[in-house]
């Protein structure tokens, strides 16, 4: 289980930021986002360029809809990773659960361009224009 080897990772160093936010990823697939937050801010305090744990902070917040709050660490990943194409990809998506379509397609249009043409690009740029027409 990989809650319980993140746990011994950090129990052998505390300071392993990688260690927290893989701890921060299993805690979240067994839904207990507010330990996961914790984990990923542990991650990020000791490691504040971390783009990862952002995104998967972000991630975590969008799940408790939290939507503010996973844009600013959506932005905050894609700072520190600017070609950071799933950071676009879930901020496009947190911007359309808070009904800001346009600003959703232009957060698609930013992902990388070699992913502009992907199958799953396009259905959530569909998707999103649906939802704006109706």
């Amino acid at each position: 289980m990989l809650w319980r080897a993140t746990t011994r990772a950090i129990a052998l160093k505390p300071d392993y930021a990688e260690a927290f936010n893989n701890r921060g990823i299993a805690l979240q697939e067994l839904k207990r986002l507010d330990d996961a937050l914790a984990s990923y801010d542990k991650a990020i305090a000791l490691k504040p360029d971390y783009a990862d744990a952002f995104y998967n902070r972000g991630i975590a917040l969008q799940e408790l809809k939290r939507l503010d709050d996973a844009l600013a660490s959506y932005d905050k990943a894609i700072a520190l990773k600017p070609d950071y194409a799933e950071a676009f990809n879930n901020r496009g998506t947190a911007l359309q659960e808070l009904k800001r379509l346009d600003d959703a397609l232009a957060s698609y249009d930013r992902q990388l361009p070699s992913s502009r043409t992907t199958p799953k690009r396009s259905t959530t740029v569909a998707l999103c224009c649906k939802t704006s027409s109706v």
